[in-house]
């Protein structure tokens, strides 16, 4: 998959220079941080709103591309790099206002693309973007400045999208014990609560600088991300998005989805990024499952008569998202479904141990040569030289080297047989197709619609540097419902499931077999509209966690 169709575009500069030139770029036109409203009765910033009403702010002529993309550097300003220090961000577009620019004239002159059009998007520093640097958040790979965009920016981008930012993340795709951490970008914080954490895409997202987002998901790094930041994350069945142009953490275990502020929102970018590629083999089967625009499918009343699994095994990690994962269940109820208790089979419980380690000691060391063949002169070219210079003298020596977690994680995967090691094929070839075979045939047994659970056991955890003491987790792994959707390949969306007394968001999960996503999008917006329980983060009292946030149901604290 080193070859890739994308849109080539001339290197510019990052790095150091960035803040020099973000500064200049938004004092070239000063702008307020609201820019225009979104509702009826003029109370919603137009900042924080979904991609349709931004859109019709533009068919409007109530905003433009440009004067929303400098809203957004003005954000970066305030927020990422002042206020809360975010540190979502690792490289930033110069030229995004000269673009957005040059979409507002297209539009004056050909009409808009479509609801894309001159729309802000953040793109995981793990997704190549032609003319940004694409680091995976390795401080090794810094000034590695892809050529091509890879596959599903491409598709991004030819819809009239504007790539504005390159967001944070746990370093190579797995936090490792140390979630939104990467040499290369250091500690991002979440915008609910800065003492708590976060990963990039989500947290700029949800600070509104910008519109929606894409990452990778391979243990759950997307889902868990849009659940701790209060947003819609799609995890879509394994292949029906390409993962061409990604860095690769296990590709029997990535993919590629979006990141947004309402389910409809989340459904289209779906759909623009959904398609065979040929550059992905495993997009091939899809094509016989392609919808086009998912946002047909949303409907607020599907819902009613659904059969609803509970999967009873997720709990325990948290007083308050266990509350909230009863009130969920109450809702759900109250809007016509019927919900069926449902015990996880034991071999995707433990999947992570026994199954999913040992893809991901074992296709590092050739996947990662595959990506890295063409970088440029002085970049590494594989596992064996990127581990190297993550040890060395410069990046251990720095106020973010590489944790130790994932340096043993290298040394795990050069130590491994490889590709032909007789117990990674038998992962392969028995362990994950038996996985997927047993829960799609507890699905139809039970004739479900959909499995319910907490999207992660506990809420954002505590920063590493700076501990947070109203941080209550006794969940061994927070993240275990997410090994449901890796293990199988299926399909998992999450959506804000409410709110702790902390001010920390917590999600809910829709999960269903392969290709499910047009009934999960229609039982996971029937959910969204009928509970409305996300709350943009209050990034001006910064996002300290106030004692008057919406607290859990049963008014338990952390």
């Amino acid at each position: 998959m080193s070859q890739f169709r994308g849109r080539r575009r001339r290197g510019r500069q990052t790095g150091s220079l960035i803040a020099g030139l973000l500064a200049a770029s938004v004092g070239a036109a000063p702008v307020p941080a609201l820019i225009g409203t979104d509702a009826a009765d003029g109370t919603t910033p137009l900042i924080d709103a979904d991609i349709d009403t931004i859109e019709q702010a533009q068919q409007a002529g109530k905003t433009t591309a440009e004067a929303m993309t400098r809203a957004h550097l003005s954000r970066i300003v305030a927020y990422d790099r002042g206020g809360p220090a975010l540190n979502a961000l690792i490289a930033i577009d110069p030229e995004a206002p000269v673009e957005a620019a040059a979409l507002d004239r297209e539009r004056a002159g050909q009409g808009a693309r479509g609801p894309l059009h001159g729309l802000a998007l953040v793109i995981a520093d793990d997704l190549d973007t032609a003319g940004l640097a694409t680091t995976g958040g390795s401080a090794a790979l810094r000034g590695r400045v892809p050529e091509h965009d890879a596959t599903v920016v491409a598709r991004l981008r030819d819809a009239g999208a504007l790539i504005l930012a390159k967001a944070n993340l746990s370093e190579l795709g797995l936090d490792l014990g140390l979630p939104g951490y990467s040499s290369a970008g250091g500690q991002t914080r979440n915008p609910y609560r800065p003492a708590r954490v976060a990963q990039g895409t989500g947290a700029a997202v949800a600070a509104g600088l910008a519109v929606a987002g894409v990452a990778a998901d391979t243990l759950g790094g997307l889902r868990v991300q849009a659940a701790d930041t209060g947003l819609v994350g799609i995890r879509p069945t394994l292949g029906l998005t390409s993962r061409a142009g990604l860095l690769p953490a296990a590709l029997s275990l990535d993919a590629t989805g979006p990141v947004a502020r309402t389910v409809r929102g989340a459904a289209l970018l779906l759909g623009i990024m959904a398609g065979v590629d040929e550059a992905d083999p495993r997009t091939a089967e899809a094509e016989s499952h392609l919808v086009g625009d998912y946002t047909l499918f949303l409907d607020e009343k599907a819902l009613d008569g659904a059969r609803i699994g509970v999967a009873t095994d997720y709990h325990g990690g948290n007083r308050e998202v266990d509350a909230a994962f009863r009130q969920a269940q109450a809702d759900l109820r109250g809007a016509g479904a019927e919900l069926i208790d449902i015990d996880v089979p034991r071999r995707v419980l433990e999947a992570r141990s026994r199954l999913l380690d040992k893809v991901l000691e074992t296709e590092p060391a050739d996947q990662l040569h595959a990506y890295l063949r063409h970088s440029g002169e002085g970049m590494p070219h594989g596992l064996a030289t990127l581990t190297r210079i993550s040890r060395s003298p410069l990046i251990e020596g720095s106020p973010t080297p590489v944790s130790p977690a994932r340096l043993a994680a290298y040394d795990a995967a050069l130590a491994s047989p490889g590709l032909a090691d007789v117990e990674y094929l038998t992962v392969l070839a028995n362990g994950l197709p038996a996985a997927r075979a047993e829960i799609a045939e507890l699905l139809r047994a039970k004739e479900l619609d959909a499995l319910v659970f907490p999207t992660t056991l506990c809420p954002a955890a505590s920063r590493y540097d700076a501990y947070d003491e109203s941080y209550d987790c006794d969940a061994d792994d927070p993240g275990l419902p997410a090994y449901l959707a890796s293990s199988t390949g299926f399909p998992e969306i999450t959506v804000p499931m409410g709110l702790t007394r902390a001010g920390l968001p917590m999600g809910l999960s829709f999960f269903g077999p392969a290709y499910a996503e047009p009934r999960l999008l229609a039982l996971a917006f029937a959910f969204e509209q009928a509970t409305g329980r996300r709350r943009p983060p209050d990034l001006a009292g910064s996002g300290a966690g106030a004692d008057d946030v919406d607290s859990a149901p049963d008014g338990e604290g952390e």
